[in-house]
């Protein structure tokens, strides 16, 4: 994680996984990265801002279900929300604006007066409207980064220069460390020149059924890297298939092939549930060792 040094000092907060929102309550408007409004999919946040008068809040939605963040079930309908054991929240890391007019911008005050302004905000405000905790203490933020937080739903933690104003878009200001993982895995499909080749591949694990589930395609491999995974694979003979190439990527078409090639690849802690959404990259070939080898992982039923 970032450093302190003079002049540069960090809040830390746990970077949920959710959709990025923001929150105009007496608007009735609650805006997504795309632009789009948000409020007739959420009404449950939207009837909760009612009291909170003209402000600007920037947050996360998020979808609890069993103790943990289900990001799938953001997409659910809200008519079916209650009978699947769902629960929707709105967790608020920052304000933007409190009351009308251009006195009222909260976006040029450093973090630290925005994070007070925003405590006294949501001090008498329960779920679905949720502030979103906030130490600067790094050993706090060191547990948010340990694999049982990855479990419930934290995929790492995002610092916060205490001086620095509010940015939309990418910023300096603000930086998210992920949790990574090291895991061995199965090649069972490749995209692009099988045999020569292959620009990313389908990696898979078995479950504690002994079931072979996808933990994602790869990012793109070094060309070198391609010709050894190529040089150990083997056609199925199955016909293609397609994969999603993440969150609002589309899909990418890939060959399968018989799960025998062990890779070593990085990604986040939720592999091991088969719920991680970071694209693996692979480091390396493993050869030497044999599918069996690979540890199974733990299936969570919706």
């Amino acid at each position: 994680m970032p450093e302190s040094r003079p002049g540069w000092s960090w809040a830390f907060e746990p970077k949920l996984d959710g959709w990025r929102g923001l929150l105009f309550a007496e608007l009735g408007l609650l805006q997504s990265r795309q632009d789009n409004n948000l409020a007739d999919r959420f009404p449950e946040i939207m009837q909760a801002g009612v009291s909170l008068g003209d402000v600007v809040l920037d947050g996360e939605l998020v979808a609890l279900r069993g103790g943990r963040l289900d990001f799938g079930s953001l997409a659910s309908r809200p008519g079916v929300r209650g009978k699947a054991g769902l629960s929707i929240y709105f967790a608020v890391f920052d304000v933007l604006a409190d009351g009308p007019g251009p006195g009222n911008d909260w976006r040029p005050r450093p973090y630290r007066e925005r994070r007070a302004r925003l405590e006294q905000l949501l001090a008498d405000v329960a779920p679905p409207l949720q502030l979103v905790p906030s130490t600067t203490d790094r050993d706090v933020a060191l547990a948010w980064m340990r694999p049982e937080s990855s479990d419930v739903g934290i995929e790492g933690v995002v610092a916060k220069l205490i001086e620095s104003r509010y940015r939309p878009g990418r910023t300096d200001a603000w930086v998210k460390v992920r949790q990574v993982t090291v895991v061995d895995a199965v090649v069972v499909g490749v995209a692009g020149d099988v045999h020569a080749a292959p620009s990313e591949v389908v990696l898979a694990r078995r479950d504690e059924h002994d079931m072979w589930r996808h933990i994602g395609l790869s990012l793109p491999l070094a060309p070198r890297l391609g010709q050894q995974i190529g040089a150990h694979v083997t056609p199925t003979g199955a016909p293609a298939a397609y994969i999603s190439a993440g969150f609002g990527r589309g899909r990418t078409w890939y060959l399968p092939v018989r799960p025998e090639l062990v890779v070593e690849a990085e990604t986040d802690p939720a592999v091991e549930s088969f719920s991680s959404r970071q694209r693996p990259r692979v480091h390396r070939a493993r050869p030497d060792l044999a599918a069996g080898d690979v540890p199974r992982g733990r299936h969570t039923e919706e």
